[in-house]
């Protein structure tokens, strides 16, 4: 049960957390007109955090299909 439950948190985490943390930022920018050195710092940390999850949930997929070619089906 652990096993599937961690790369559903991970795959939630990076396509329903991130995306609206983003979402979020961004209707901020537009209220204010410009970015600001943390805004662009704050983007660039976004940036590279989505990078490494994505590698990681391709790494975990990875592992899962190793164990197991056919999960991808069971869902």
């Amino acid at each position: 049960m652990e096993d599937v439950l961690v790369p559903i948190l991970v795959v939630g985490m990076l396509f329903i957390g991130l995306p609206w943390l983003v979402f979020h930022y961004i209707t901020k920018w537009k209220q204010a007109k410009t970015l600001t050195i943390d805004d662009e710092n704050l983007l660039d940390d976004m940036h590279d955090t989505a990078r490494r999850l994505e590698e990681r949930v391709i790494t975990i997929e990875r592992i899962l299909t190793a164990e197991n070619p056919n999960w991808k089906m069971h869902g």
